[in-house]
């Protein structure tokens, strides 16, 4: 994070080896909002089901941007373009835009977009309510509103800007309207997008909403309309990836298809051509993801090497697989998905032997009873099938906790979480889905046929009810191990240290792990995956995240407790899903020790609500919730007070002269004044002051002149008191616990209050507080002009300096023995 601790040099990588993406922002930036027209190919439409609330879409692929009425700019194969696009019949509208842009934009300026966007850039292009969708595979003209994609601001937040460039997708264009289309198209495309909605239409029909949505991300690879609750629950379980396409459905129907057409005595070259055609084109139907193309890949090979009658090699083929991918878009190798297919099947080829190696016997036990019992009629029979479906169930769990020893970190960094039971369950729902996966496919089948033959009716309605019984196994399984003790186990992002210790013990056990006895293997196999359940005592942290026009300051101390001042936002949605919550994973928080809500004002309190219900769900417990105690109730407050009575969370309120201590922390309260009637909720603000040894940090909420006059004229009794000859002044980056006793407001870090309103942060204030850094929590342009011109002149004048998070992204302080360190998420 930041300036001191690096930011992901990943997402500066050069786009087609022509300009960077910091040019790219900056051009993304000037055109927000600004309408642009473009042509190119139509690749992957999705169209929304009946209900949904998005609109159509498409990915526009080999783009260029529309100079003028007449010529083109091209930056992919200009031969092929022209010759699609000479049949494109130019709409008065297109011109007129063309005309629009023309005089809005140089000649120079539009090349250097051309530049910018480089041969394998696309855009996300979301249509109009009333716009019909166009073929796949045609070449079209458009214009819309350019539209970034959001870049993370805020440590565990979705980086959605970096997960689109890895795409090559540059930038989303909403409002969209085709004006022109060749009438030449592709075929197979265009099969295949309308296959893919028909399926998922018939899916939602026949086994409704819930089990539909769930079936269309099983099959078709499409997880948009998927029930929020039956999602969070298959990734709390860590089941997650049967919803996407790799290796499990590749092999259980390319495999399955193999062997069909073999049993049928077709030739078995003809029999891998034919299963190798149907799996490209299944592949295509759901959209080539990674995991996708590496498992295609690694088929094939096997394919290969059964017709030349040599023997496959797993690591070879998964060589081959990530250098067919890697070279073309080098920038895959950042990808969540790249890294847990590729990792999962290490697992696979490297330790799943390893792990296994040694336990071909039977149990001891089994083996002492097997003594016991023998010569007894029947006995020698049942103790062999019990042996076999032990050594069986031992080589399963093996086997599953080999993948997970491999795919652990990866998990770790881009999920901050693991469920151990993962293990287990699987053992379950891996063997189901190798009825799951038939089955859906044959209702399709068969709900197709129904229409021409009736008698097909009752294997439909016998499909349907089993698939939903497996779906309905899948959920109450998933709730069973999610009810265990230690379900989850939230370990934070993982640090370099524990990434270091892990990889070398991975490559210790992997290279000499045979040579152990068996029982150590699984042992330090055990105990290498704790290594991420160590926490050292740290330092202090202070994190003001970035939750545009709102508040939230998050509190880590030593000892890992977690403090959250404020959870809201007014220029965020959700903003508790989207930016808090993944910072409280981010850190591995266990428990919230308590949330301090400054005021009731939905700028500081909107994710609160989002906070309890994750709370209830995630076993992060959220201990308490303490409110400025005034006299002053109003129907927000009351809403407020029933949702965290129906969370089960105890209230406390707090007033002046009240404070803390958490380890070496200390939480005061310096306002307002028990039962204060203020005039507004503003001049109800919790005024909170943190020290820890020299280092202090004064919070003011929303306070404003009134309320920042009443607390300088409570502090400079204090500060006008004689002091004793010889003791040492403080100095203003550190001020002593005496100087800090003496003057209350004294600190070494300020929260701007109001977000950095002209009326608040006031002369008074600042003068006596002497900060020696300003931090400010506002949304970018916001509507308001927070931070006010006058509120920054007063800091110039003064000599602070100070950082807004609408420039910066989330700010951390870090409380160190001797310094403190200051990390700005963007750099700036």
């Amino acid at each position: 994070m930041g300036t001191d601790a690096g930011t992901d040099t990943s997402e500066k990588a050069p786009i087609g080896g022509r300009t960077s993406l910091t040019q790219l922002d900056t051009w993304l930036e000037a055109m927000d909002g600004e309408t642009l027209c473009l042509t190119g190919k139509v690749t992957d439409c999705w169209k929304p089901v009946d209900g949904a609330q998005e609109n159509a879409s498409f990915y526009l692929k080999d783009l260029s941007i529309e100079a003028d009425a007449s010529s083109f700019v091209f930056s992919g194969d200009s031969a092929e373009t022209t010759d699609n696009l000479s049949q494109i019949s130019g709409s008065a509208d297109a011109d007129q835009m063309s005309v629009l842009i023309s005089s809005q934009k140089t000649i120079s300026q539009i090349n250097e977009m051309q530049e910018i966007f480089g041969k394998n850039a696309s855009a996300l292009c979301y249509l109009q309510e009333d716009e019909a969708l166009p073929r796949a595979g045609s070449y079209v003209r458009v214009f819309g509103e350019v539209s970034p994609f959001l870049q993370a601001t805020n440590p565990g937040e979705f980086d959605a800007a970096a997960y689109y460039r890895r795409k090559d997708c540059l930038f989303a264009l909403r409002k969209t309207k085709i004006t022109a289309q060749t009438k030449t198209y592709g075929r197979l495309e265009e099969f295949l997008s309308q296959l893919r909605y028909e399926s998922e239409v018939l899916f939602r029909k026949l086994l409704g909403e819930k089990n539909g949505a769930t079936a269309s991300a099983m099959v078709l690879g499409r997880k948009k309309g998927m029930d929020s609750e039956v999602k969070a629950l298959y990734q709390g379980a860590g089941i997650s990836h049967l919803l996407a396409i790799s290796g499990l459905h590749l092999s259980l129907i390319g495999a399955g298809l193999f062997g069909l057409l073999k049993k049928v005595r077709l030739p078995v070259a003809l029999s891998a051509g034919i299963s190798t055609w149907i799996l490209i084109v299944y592949a295509q139907l759901t959209g080539m993801g990674i995991s996708t193309r590496r498992a295609l890949v690694m088929f094939l090979l096997f394919l290969a090497a059964g017709l030349l009658k040599r023997t496959p090699d797993l690591p070879t083929s998964l060589a081959v697989a990530a250098l067919l991918l890697l070279v073309p878009r080098p920038q895959r190798i950042l990808d969540a998905g790249f890294q847990l297919s590729f990792s999962a099947v290490i697992g696979i080829a490297v330790m799943i032997p390893v792990l296994q190696d040694g336990w071909e016997g039977a149990a001891p036990s089994l083996r002492v009873a097997n003594r016991v019992t023998d010569g007894v009629a029947g006995w020698n029979i049942a103790w062999a099938v019990i042996a076999r479906a032990c050594r069986l169930l031992r080589k399963n769990i093996l086997a599953g906790l080999g993948i997970t020893m491999t795919m652990l970190p990866f998990l770790l960094i881009h999920f901050y979480e693991w469920s151990p039971w993962s293990v287990l369950l699987n053992l379950a729902v891996i063997p189901l889905m190798g009825i799951l996966l038939p089955c859906l496919i044959g209702l399709q089948l068969v709900a197709r046929l129904t229409a021409f033959i009736h008698c097909l009716e009752l294997p439909q309605h016998l499909l349907c009810a089993a698939i939903e019984a497996i779906f309905s196994c899948y959920e109450q399984l998933c709730r069973f191990t999610t009810a265990l003790p230690g379900s989850i186990l939230h370990t934070g992002y993982p640090t370099w240290q524990a990434l270091a210790v892990y990889t070398i013990g991975l490559i210790a056990l992997a290279v000499s792990g045979k040579k152990l006895r068996p029982h150590l293997r699984l042992a330090a196999a055990v105990c290498l995956m704790g290594i991420f359940l160590i926490r050292l005592p740290g330092e202090l942290n202070v994190t003001m995240l970035d939750v545009g026009q709102g508040e939230c300051v998050g509190i880590e101390t030593r000892e890992h407790h977690v403090y959250l001042v404020d959870a809201g936002s007014t220029s965020k949605k959700k903003t508790g899903q989207y930016q808090i919550i993944p910072w409280l994973k981010y850190i591995g928080t266990q428990s919230v020790e308590g949330i301090f809500i400054t005021h009731w004002d939905e700028d500081h309190i909107s994710a609160v609500g989002e906070l309890l219900e994750w709370s209830k769900s995630s076993r992060v417990k959220i201990r308490r919730i303490f409110l400025p105690d005034v006299a002053l109730k109003d129907e927000v407050l009351e809403t407020l007070l029933q949702q965290i009575e129906e969370a089960e969370v105890s209230v406390e309120y707090l007033s002046a002269g009240e404070h803390m201590t958490d380890g070496a922390l200390q939480i005061s309260c310096l306002h307002p004044y028990a039962k204060k009637v203020p005039e507004d909720r503003n001049d109800a603000s919790l005024v909170l002051r943190l020290s820890q040894g020299d280092f202090q940090m004064l919070l003011t909420g929303d306070l404003e002149k009134s309320g920042e006059d009443w607390l300088v004229e409570q502090a400079r009794p204090a500060v006008e008191q004689p002091q004793p000859a010889g003791q040492e002044q403080a100095l203003p980056c550190a001020p002593s616990t005496k100087s800090a006793a003496q003057n209350p407001l004294r600190c070494t870090i300020l929260d701007a209050g109001h977000h950095g309103a002209s009326n608040a942060t006031g002369e008074a204030l600042l003068d006596l507080a002497q900060p020696e850094l300003v931090l400010i929590s506002c949304g970018k342009n916001n509507r308001y002009g927070h931070p006010a011109p006058e509120t920054l002149q007063r800091l110039e004048e003064r000599g602070i300096r100070w950082y807004s998070t609408a420039e910066v992204g989330a700010i951390q302080v870090q409380v160190g023995k001797k310094k403190v360190k200051i990390k700005q998420y963007i750099q700036n």
